[in-house]
């Protein structure tokens, strides 16, 4: 289980999850402001591994690579 704070819109994770392939579930949990910028929190649910690999694919899919 991991809980992360992101600009990235829900629809838009919940794509790049299944594009990933990694069998986790995402749970918003709400949003928070900082500095300006409102910021989904979600709740990644999953063994270990698999929210390792949808966090590298989330990383690369979002630097453009």
């Amino acid at each position: 289980m991991r809980i992360i704070e992101t600009p990235i819109p829900l629809k838009e994770l919940d794509e790049i999850r299944e594009r990933s392939g990694a069998k986790v579930s995402l749970t918003p949990l709400g949003r928070t402001r900082r500095n300006g910028i409102t910021l989904n929190r979600v709740l990644i649910q999953g063994n270990q591994e698999e929210i390792e690999r949808f966090m590298e694919f989330l990383m690369r899919s979002r630097a453009g690579g």
